[in-house]
C-alpha cells in the first residue's frame, strides 16, 4: 500500500483538484462542507505524519484542493446572477467538438467569440446550439458561426455549457484552419457515409464504436448493451485509444519505421481521434496517458500509469473543474485506476500468469470489481454477466474497429477496397450484437439495489483495497468481508417476487418533480403503480422510481409524444417491467415519439392507443379518456390540443390529467362538463397561460391544483394569470418547482396533500 500512495503521489494531487473543482462549481453549502472536512484532513495527515514525501503529499493535497475550489468558484461565478430567459440575442462563435442531447434533440457547442446584440450574452461564454433546421444538423466542429436566436441562462454550469441558444438563424463565416480538426470532420463525415452506404443496419454500432456517439444505435440493441455490461464498448474509451495505438504501432513497424518516429507520428493522431470522438472524458483520458508514454519512451524514462493518470485528469479538470461530477468522469478512472491496481493481484489469485484469455478475464474482472458500486449509486443495476460478454465481446473489437477505420481511409483518398472492409466490421458489429443480446436475456442476469448509499460504497472500497492490497491478517479479513459484501449483494439484489413498496402507504397519486416536464405515480388500493408521462430526463425519473422501490408498473401512459413528457420513459422501461403502453391515438408522433413507441415494441410491451371514451382499470382505479376526440387530425389541431386527457377514478379521489391542452383542446373538454369535476387537477401545460382557463377551471372545481413546472423554466410558466384564475376557484395551488415532489393519498374517508419541502416561494 505504502508503494502504491507512493508511485501515484500526482494522482492523489489530481483527485484533490478534482474534489475542489466540484465543490468550486456546487456553490452549495454541502459543497463548501466537503472542502473544509477535507482540507481539515490533509491538515491533520500532514501534521500526523513524519518529515519526507508523506508530510509533502498532505500539503501538496490540500494545496491542490484550494486550487481546485478556487478554479472552480471562478468558473462558475461567472455564470451567477445570470439565469432565465434572456430574450433575443445575435452572437458570433465556433463550434466546438463535442455534442450533447438525446437522438431526438441533438445539440451542438458554441462558444461565444462576439457579441452583436443582447445584454446576457458574454464573450467566452459556451452554449448548447439547439436548431429544428437541417441548417443545425449540417454544422462541422470548428466551423465560425453567426447565430441569432433566444438565449435562456441556466444560473451555473452544466457539462460546461451555462445556457442554451434556441437558433432561429445560423450564417456560417468559415470553417477553422487547423489541419487535425479539418480531418477529425472529415474522418467523422466519411465514417457515415460508408456505413451508411455498406453496413446500414450496423452502422449504429460501428459509429459508436469508432466516433463515440451512440446515440444512433437502436434502442433495443442499447438496452441489451447496457443490461449486458458492455455499453462501454459503444462508446470511444480507453480501449479503443489503446486499440488505435498498437494498429498504428504495428503500421509503422511494417513499414520499418524507427521507434521514437512512430511515437512522434503517434501524438498528432492521437489527437485528431479524440477531436473525432468529441473530446469524451475517456478519450481525453486515454490520449492523455498515451501521450505520456510516448514522451516517456522519447526521453528514455521509464513510464509508470498512476502518475499519467493524473496527468490526464489534471488536463480534463483544468478544461472544466466540475468534471468530477460527471458519470463519464467517475467511470472512466474508476476503470482505469482498479484494472492497474487489481489486475495483477486478481491474476495471483487465479494462478494464471502471461496467458490472454485469463488475463483479459482478470483485466474485466477489475474493472468491474471497482466501478459496480458507481454504477449500482447512479443507476441501480450492474450486469453479473459482463465478465462472460467482455470475455467473448473484447476480441471482435480490434478487428471492427481495424477494418472500419482503414475502411474510412481507403474512401478518403479515393482507393478501392473500402467496401468490403466495412461489410467486414459490420458482421463483427452483428456477432458483438448478438452477444450482448444472449448475455442480457437471463432475467436473473442484473443485480438491483435501491438506492445504493455513498456510505456503502465508501466501506466497499476500503474493504475492495484490504482484500488484494494489503497482506497477511488484513488481506484475510478484507476478502471475508468482501465475500460478505458481494454475498448480501445477491441476495437483496437479485430479483425477487415480492410486491413494490413506494413512498406512499396507501392509494393515492405522486406527483414527481421532474423539471420542465410532467410525471405522476398512480397507486391502487392494492399496491399496484401506474405511471403517467416521464418528464424529460431519463435519469430524473428512474432515479425516483429506485429510490421508492418500484420494480413493476401495471402501465406507463402517455398523455401526449413531445420531450417534455416522453424523455424519461427510457428510464422507466430499463429499470422497471411494464405491463403495457398507452399512449393517444393520434396520427403524427415526432421522433421522440417513434423512438419510445420502437422501444416498447422492440422489449415486447403490449401497447394500446386511448381516445375519448377509452378506459383502463386496475383494480379499485379506473382511467377514464376524455379527450383527444376521434375527430382530431394531427394536420389541423397542433399537438398540444391533442394530448389524451384522463381522469382517474378511486375510493376517496378523482384527478383530471389535462396533459397540455390549450384554449381549443379546452374547449372541446368543455363540451361534456360533468365528466370534469375533480378532487385535484394536474393544471395542463405546466400553468400557461389560456383564454379559456378561468372557465374551464371553473367546471372542474378542484380542491386541490398541482403545477408540474420546472424553476427558472424559459417559458414564464406558471403564468401569473393562471394562478389567479386557479385562485378564484378557491383551490389550493402546488407547484413542484417550490414544493418537490407533492403526494396525494387517500385515506380515513378523504385524503391529504403532504409536500417534500416547504414553499421557498413568496
Amino acid at each position: 500500500m505504502e508503494r502504491i500512495a507512493y508511485r501515484g503521489r500526482l494522482l492523489w494531487c489530481a483527485c484533490a483538484l478534482a474534489l475542489g473543482g466540484w465543490a468550486g462549481c456546487g456553490g452549495s453549502p454541502f459543497s463548501a462542507w466537503v472542502v473544509l472536512s477535507s482540507l481539515a484532513a490533509c491538515v491533520i495527515g500532514a501534521l500526523a505524519a513524519p518529515r519526507g514525501w508523506k508530510r509533502a503529499l498532505a500539503c501538496a493535497c490540500a494545496v491542490f484542493l484550494l486550487a481546485g475550489f478556487c478554479l472552480g468558484h471562478i468558473r462558475n461565478s461567472r455564470w451567477r446572477g445570470r439565469q432565465g430567459a434572456m430574450g433575443e440575442v445575435s452572437v458570433t462563435g465556433v463550434i466546438e467538438p463535442g455534442c450533447r442531447g438525446e437522438r431526438s434533440e441533438l445539440a451542438n457547442l458554441l462558444r461565444v467569440v462576439e457579441v452583436e446584440k443582447g445584454e446576457g450574452a458574454r464573450k467566452g461564454d459556451l452554449y448548447l446550439l439547439r436548431s429544428a433546421g437541417a441548417e443545425g444538423e449540417g454544422l462541422r466542429w470548428g466551423e465560425r458561426v453567426e447565430v441569432r436566436g433566444s438565449l435562456y441562462l441556466y444560473g451555473k454550469a452544466h457539462g460546461g455549457a451555462g445556457g442554451s441558444l434556441a437558433a432561429e438563424e445560423i450564417s456560417s463565416l468559415g470553417f477553422s484552419s487547423n489541419p487535425m480538426l479539418w480531418a477529425a470532420n472529415a474522418y467523422r463525415e466519411t465514417l457515415r457515409e460508408v456505413t451508411g452506404r455498406e453496413a446500414a443496419e450496423q452502422a449504429g454500432l460501428i459509429q459508436g464504436m469508432v466516433l463515440g456517439d451512440y446515440r444512433f444505435l437502436e434502442a433495443g440493441d442499447l438496452r441489451a448493451f447496457r443490461l449486458s455490461g458492455l455499453v462501454h464498448l459503444c462508446a470511444a474509451s480507453g480501449l479503443h485509444v489503446a486499440i488505435l495505438a498498437a494498429f498504428l504501432d504495428r503500421m509503422g513497424r511494417w513499414a520499418r519505421l524507427p521507434r521514437r518516429l512512430i511515437m512522434f507520428m503517434q501524438l498528432p493522431l492521437l489527437v485528431t481521434y479524440a477531436l473525432a470522438a468529441g473530446l469524451t472524458t475517456p478519450v481525453v483520458r486515454a490520449a492523455a496517458v498515451g501521450g505520456v508514454a510516448a514522451f516517456a519512451f522519447i526521453r528514455g524514462r521509464d513510464f509508470d500509469f498512476l502518475p499519467a493518470l493524473g496527468v490526464a485528469m489534471i488536463c480534463i479538470v483544468a478544461a472544466d473543474p466540475g468534471a468530477a461530477a460527471g458519470v463519464s468522469f467517475q467511470l472512466s478512472f474508476a476503470a482505469a485506476f482498479g484494472i492497474s491496481l487489481l489486475h495483477l493481484p486478481l491474476g495471483s489469485l487465479l494462478r494464471r500468469k502471461r496467458r490472454s484469455g485469463p488475463s483479459l478475464l482478470c483485466a474485466t474482472l477489475a474493472a468491474q470489481l471497482s466501478v459496480a458500486p458507481l454504477l449500482l449509486y447512479r443507476f441501480g443495476e450492474v450486469s453479473l454477466l459482463s465478465p462472460v460478454g467482455n470475455l467473448m465481446a473484447i476480441p471482435m473489437v480490434a478487428p471492427l474497429m481495424g477494418m472500419a477505420m482503414l475502411s474510412t481511409l481507403l474512401e478518403m483518398a479515393g482507393i478501392p477496397g473500402a467496401g468490403p472492409l466495412m461489410r467486414g466490421a459490420a458482421w463483427c458489429a452483428r456477432a458483438i450484437t448478438g452477444v450482448a443480446r444472449v448475455v442480457s436475456a437471463p432475467g436473473w442476469a442484473s443485480l438491483r439495489i435501491f438506492p445504493l448509499s455513498a456510505a456503502w460504497m465508501a466501506v466497499y472500497y476500503l474493504v475492495l483495497f484490504a482484500a488484494f492490497l494489503s497482506t497477511g491478517r488484513k488481506r484475510r479479513a478484507g476478502r471475508a468481508a468482501l465475500a460478505f459484501l458481494l454475498a448480501a449483494a445477491l441476495l437483496f439484489g437479485l430479483p425477487r417476487p415480492t410486491g413494490a413498496v413506494g413512498r406512499t402507504a396507501g392509494a393515492g397519486v405522486t406527483f414527481l418533480d421532474v423539471g420542465q416536464g410532467d410525471a405522476a405515480l398512480l397507486r391502487d388500493t392494492s399496491g399496484a403503480y401506474v405511471l403517467l408521462d416521464g418528464g424529460k430526463d431519463d435519469g430524473v425519473l428512474a432515479e425516483g422510481l429506485r429510490s421508492r422501490g418500484i420494480r413493476y408498473l401495471e402501465a406507463v401512459v402517455v398523455s401526449h409524444l413531445e420531450i417534455d413528457h416522453i424523455g424519461g420513459l427510457e428510464g422507466a422501461l430499463e429499470v422497471c417491467g411494464v405491463g403495457m403502453l398507452l399512449y393517444p391515438r393520434v396520427e403524427e408522433t415526432g421522433r421522440a415519439g417513434q423512438r419510445l413507441l420502437a422501444l416498447a415494441e422492440e422489449m415486447g410491451v403490449p401497447m394500446r392507443a386511448m381516445r375519448e371514451g377509452d378506459v383502463f382499470t386496475l383494480g379499485g382505479m379506473n382511467l377514464r379518456a376524455l379527450g383527444p376526440p376521434a375527430e382530431t387530425p394531427a394536420e389541423e389541431v397542433p399537438a398540444n390540443e391533442r394530448s389524451l386527457v384522463l381522469k382517474a377514478s378511486m375510493p376517496g379521489l378523482e384527478v383530471l390529467f389535462a396533459g397540455d391542452v390549450e384554449e381549443l383542446g379546452q374547449e372541446m373538454l368543455m363540451r361534456n362538463p360533468r365528466l370534469l369535476k375533480s378532487d385535484v387537477l394536474k393544471v395542463p401545460h405546466h400553468g400557461g397561460f389560456a383564454a379559456t382557463g378561468a372557465d374551464f377551471f371553473a367546471l372542474v372545481d378542484p380542491e386541490v391544483a398541482v403545477v408540474s413546472v420546472g424553476e427558472g423554466n424559459p417559458y414564464g410558466h406558471p403564468a401569473p394569470a393562471t394562478l389567479r384564475d386557479l385562485e378564484r376557484t378557491g383551490c389550493a395551488v402546488y407547484r413542484t418547482d417550490r414544493r418537490g415532489d407533492i403526494f396525494v393519498t387517500v385515506g380515513g374517508g378523504g385524503y391529504r396533500v403532504e409536500c417534500e419541502t416547504q414553499d421557498a416561494g413568496p
